[in-house]
């Protein structure tokens, strides 16, 4: 009793005076739009997660000893939150802002300290989203300016609720329960110094267009990760895909609503301790198939263009499935001693099928850690990703827009660039100002229009913070 009212104390404590600020950050979307105007909602929106440097702040957190004593006890607490603003003032269909954020607390239990089960632990995440992304009403792009929109309804919801079981002296991990797919594949640890959902947590298309399931929409899985070597790594799982679970509460266990299961892979070979590594790198190799029925881009049931006639969507049955390849590595630090370094990326991601909004996705870019001596823990950071669409929603956009009154083709690729830099302000809080350039923006978010997307000019600013961190509690892993 004594253990869970502790407990409850840290988690009021983590969590008091948050929401009154998820309250007063509810978006407001401003549009330069007709009133009239419609839109045809996109592709799911995605997933991500934070990797922000672990601060090591010089002043003592308030619940240090708090932290301390749970964790001896085998408890481990955390919450953060995440606001993004995002603007266009040139492109896309409509100019505007939007803000959007994400508020999340959850725990973590040792099962071998709590009750002696070696291997064994609990994890679970209660996640609060709010407002609407600026490709959603504004911009209308496949791409997102803001990468922490994940779940148009705003409500609380129960994501993360999963047991764990390591084995083999921890060269084995077995994890079940209610889980997001891109909690495990295709992670860099370079991809979330960004605002822009291109890379982070993982590459657009794997967010959208591979049957995963994302936090907090977590559906029912099991994931396996085997280590052959202390290096290497290979893991597979099999996950619900259950379209239903991102309006609900997270409460509703039942699979009645399952259109499929999603089966990733993933084999990787990394070195990313800079204890022992002078170069630091990552290298993953993935694959995945799904076998949720698909809605054809183009064509209605009656086989002829949905733009044009309306109908339904055509259902198509065959397998959605992919392969990807990225990785990353420091190619330049001054000293063992130092955190300064230069960190490149890079990776592909190409859809083995047609009935998609986009079939490839190339993207390359850096991470500049402590790009100024007197910050240390500051980045500075550039990212560039060429997408390209599929040629039947090149046809669906053409005639949407045909129907509209309006004319003109999408371009085969477009390319996104961001620059951002990472302010640490202190323990836990970060600040991070973002510049967006889209050339040839696609439209696949806003199609019942017949406005031509321009090329794309937008900015925004992402505040980070990890409240647990900078009350003592240990820095949040990435989650999704």
């Amino acid at each position: 009793m004594k253990r869970i009212t502790t407990i409850a104390i840290a988690l009021f404590a983590l969590a008091s005076g948050i929401t009154p600020m998820i309250a007063a950050a509810q978006a407001t979307t401003s549009v330069s739009a007709p009133p009239s105007s419609a839109s045809t909602a996109g592709p799911a929106a995605s997933d991500e997660a934070s990797n922000a440097t672990e601060s090591t702040d010089a002043s003592k957190p308030p619940l240090a000893g708090l932290a301390k004593s749970l964790k001896a006890e085998g408890i481990g607490l955390r919450s953060g939150i995440i606001d993004q603003y995002a603007q266009n003032s040139t492109g896309g269909i409509y100019q505007g802002h939007t803000n959007v954020g994400q508020f999340n607390i959850g725990a973590d239990f040792d099962l071998d300290k709590m009750m002696g089960l070696t291997g064994g632990s609990f994890h679970f995440t209660v996640y609060r989203d709010y407002g609407e992304s600026l490709n959603k009403h504004v911009t209308g792009t496949f791409t997102k300016q803001q990468y922490i929109y994940k779940n148009e309804f705003y409500r609380w919801h129960l994501g993360l609720f999963a047991y764990e079981q390591k084995l083999l002296d921890d060269k084995l991990d077995i994890i079940a329960g209610r889980l997001g797919t891109t909690t495990y594949y295709g992670h860099l640890v370079t991809n979330c110094q960004f605002e822009s959902a291109d890379t982070c947590g993982e590459p657009r298309i794997l967010v959208s267009e591979a049957g995963f399931s994302l936090l907090p929409s977590a559906t029912w899985g099991l994931n396996v990760k085997y280590k052959p070597t202390a290096n290497t790594y290979i893991e597979s799982g099999v996950f619900e895909v259950n379209p239903t679970t991102s309006a609900s509460n997270g409460l509703d266990f039942s699979i009645a609503n399952s259109t499929g299961i999603t089966v990733p892979v993933e084999w990787a070979w990394a070195k990313t301790d800079p204890a022992s590594t002078r170069y630091p790198f990552e290298l993953k190799v993935g694959g995945f198939v799904s076998t949720a029925p698909l809605t054809d881009p183009y064509f209605n049931t009656a086989g002829r263009s949905k733009a044009l006639y309306g109908g339904t969507a055509l259902t198509v049955n065959s397998s959605r499935d992919g392969v990807y390849i990225m990785g990353d590595r420091v190619i330049w630090r001054p000293d063992d001693a130092s955190a300064r370094s230069f960190n490149v990326f890079g990776g592909i991601v190409q859809q083995l099928d047609e009935a998609e909004i986009m079939r490839q996705q190339v993207y390359a870019g850096f991470v500049w850690t402590s790009p100024f001596t007197a910050r240390p823990k500051d980045t500075f950071n550039f990212s560039v990703s060429e997408f390209e669409l599929t040629p039947r929603e090149r046809e669906f956009l053409r005639d949407a827009r045909i129907k509209q009154g309006g004319h003109g083709s999408n371009a085969a690729h477009q390319t996104a660039f961001e620059m951002t830099y990472g302010w640490h302000i202190t323990r836990g809080l970060e600040l991070m100002p973002s510049v967006q350039y889209i050339v040839h923006p696609d439209n696949s978010s806003i199609t019942n229009t017949k406005i031509f997307p321009k090329n794309m000019f937008a900015f925004g600013l992402s505040l980070r913070w990890d409240i647990g961190n900078m009350l003592g509690f240990e820095r949040a892993t990435s989650g999704d």
